[in-house]
């Protein structure tokens, strides 16, 4: 198994508060990445690669400790999203891995419930209590969370708007983490060649819908949060 970190962009949202790269927030004595890290390895994941990109040199200050973790570089942070990160970490990789953001928090359980099964689809954890998270965010959940809909334990449709007339039919939130087995990797890489290099991640999810390849979902009840700007540090 392998664990794929995204930590290359910017946080344009947050930088200027906080004046250093997202994932190195110290949340109860640890950065957000140590946690990550720390996390996987308390499950067995000793293959991490970090893709790293803007002010690389204070992330790998800070976590070249790690024997078990490796880095990729983005140098195209600046013009790029993190499904392109995400490629340039999966094109020599052979084995199932576990893609995740680097600005979120979440109970280290996800990783057992990843890497105890034997999925065979990309599958993507979710949130079920996300409106009670963007409540304590005091996010807007019309202008900030994105649509979520299930059908027979597959995902239908994903990041798009939500509204009143759909609310009713979003069950959930992405969390930024995402399981690919190894025999779906090439088939992800191929598919993303078709689309443009700054396509946020659920939107290149809904892309894999349409064209009809499976992706299930699993329950996450525990707890999550994410870090898009300083009101986000603030109200954690």
């Amino acid at each position: 198994m392998k664990l794929i970190i995204l930590a290359a962009g910017k946080g344009s949202r947050i930088f200027k508060d906080i004046n250093k790269n997202k994932c190195l927030v110290k949340i109860k004595k640890q950065t957000i990445i140590e946690k990550i890290i720390n996390d996987a390895l308390s499950y067995g994941i000793k293959n991490i690669q970090v893709v790293l990109g803007y002010k690389s040199n204070f992330v790998i200050r800070e976590i070249k400790k790690y024997k078990e973790v490796s880095f990729v570089f983005n140098k195209k942070y600046n013009s790029t999203d993190m499904v392109y990160s995400s490629m340039l970490a999966l094109k020599k990789t052979n084995t199932d891995t576990i893609i995740c953001y680097s600005d979120i928090i979440f109970h280290k359980l996800i990783f057992k419930k990843l890497i105890g099964s034997k999925y065979k689809d990309i599958t993507i954890p979710y949130i079920t209590n996300w409106k009670n998270v963007w409540k304590k965010r005091n996010k807007n959940i019309f202008e900030d969370a994105e649509t979520f809909k299930i059908k027979r334990n597959k995902l239908i449709e994903i990041g798009n708007k939500i509204t009143t007339q759909n609310l009713k039919s979003v069950k959930g939130q992405f969390m930024g983490i995402v399981y690919l087995p190894k025999e779906k990797i090439g088939k992800i890489i191929n598919e993303y060649k078709k689309v443009s290099n700054k396509i946020q991640y659920t939107s290149f999810i809904n892309s894999l819908i349409k064209i009809k390849i499976p992706i299930k979902i699993i329950k996450h009840n525990n707890y999550w949060y994410e870090f898009d700007d300083i009101d986000d540090l603030k109200n954690f």
